[in-house]
């Protein structure tokens, strides 16, 4: 190739666009893409979590920085990156001005588990960036997801192993729970709150991991808002009588042994679980992932003899697929406490 003619590529190379190809992303919108995405804003939590197992060397940014206790858990490279906020209601707002700054290939969003797009769809349009719609309100929505992600990022390799976990882990729960009748089913309290007064609608995707499981929330309503929290009093938790109750906050252990709560019988005889929140977590708050491992513990819970699981070996199992780390015993044991 003469001198003039390597210019001339140079050239061409320069002022040509780059490669793309045409993708339809999970809200049915068709979405020009780079045909290889080098970089990756999430604006949305529950997907930013999913691209620290998927393809965290791919994050721009992320949404809130990494806490101290979560470090271990994920790529070093994490708690690095500039924490840029996201979709309101979910993060801290991010700014468009931001977003741009950091050259993201494309943004991916998590639609609206109520309906529709987030709010701030508008802004992210703003950035001039594809931004591509992921469905994982619901724990089963993950094979999809995951299959999506894999050939969007042309990970399938990591995504392919994650789903296999995903669908089995999902049949294995599934089966567990079909075999117990319908009005054999757990009556639970999912305590939210410190003093156990709020909590969720039934219907409420945050209880997404609990219906998987076969649990049924004393709590009958429609969610009308994202954060949930619902009120609820000691009278109507009395009236009801769950006969277990699953605890957000360490604190509630303490209170259940109060005289207030002893005409609760689960409070009263000591059945009350605190759910395990490191790195992430594993039912709600953000809704992840961690979801599968959450409904398995649930459910080997409300039924142990249709799902007699060894949860510490599970445990073990998943933290190293998805996080890539080996617990030991007291790792474990240090979880549930």
């Amino acid at each position: 190739m003469t001198s003039l003619a390597r210019i001339a590529a140079i050239l061409l190379a320069l002022v040509a666009p780059a490669q793309a190809r045409d993708i339809v992303d999970m809200a049915g919108h068709t979405v020009q893409v780079p045909d290889k995405i080098t970089k990756v804003f999430s604006a949305s939590y529950p997907l930013t979590v999913l691209m620290y197992v998927v393809a965290p060397d791919l994050l721009s940014a992320v949404n809130v920085p990494l806490t101290d206790k979560q470090k271990p858990f994920f790529a070093k490279r994490l708690a690095d990156l500039p924490a840029a906020g996201g979709t309101p209601g979910q993060n801290r707002a991010a700014n468009p001005e931001e977003i741009m700054a950091l050259h993201p290939d494309v943004i991916i969003a998590w639609t609206d588990p109520l309906g529709g797009h987030p709010p701030a769809e508008q802004s992210w349009a703003q950035t001039g960036r594809p931004v591509i719609y992921l469905n994982v309100s619901k724990i089963e929505d993950y094979p999809a997801a995951l299959d999506f992600l894999g050939d969007l990022l042309d990970r399938r390799a990591r995504t392919d192993e994650l789903k296999a976990y995903v669908v089995a882990a999902l049949d294995r729960v599934k089966t567990a729970v079909a075999s117990v009748p319908p009005d054999k089913r757990i009556k639970l309290l999912y305590a939210e709150s410190a003093d156990g007064l709020a909590t969720e609608c039934d219907s409420s995707f945050h209880m997404e991991a609990f219906r998987l499981a076969g649990g049924d929330s004393i709590y009958h309503c429609a969610q009308a808002t994202h954060m949930g929290m619902e009120k609820i009093s000691l009278e109507e938790i009395i009236a009801r009588q769950p006969a277990l109750i699953v605890a957000l906050d360490q604190k509630f252990k303490e209170v259940a042994q109060s005289p207030e709560w002893r005409n609760v019988k689960a409070a009263a005889e000591g059945r009350v679980y605190t759910v395990p929140k490191t790195p992430l977590n594993w039912l709600d708050r953000p809704p992840s992932f961690m979801r599968v491992l959450g409904a398995q513990w649930l459910a080997n819970i409300f039924y142990p003899q249709a799902l007699p699981l060894d949860i510490k070996a599970e445990t073990k199992r998943f933290y190293k697929l998805f996080l890539g780390v080996e617990l030991t015993d007291e790792d474990v044991a240090r979880l549930f406490n």
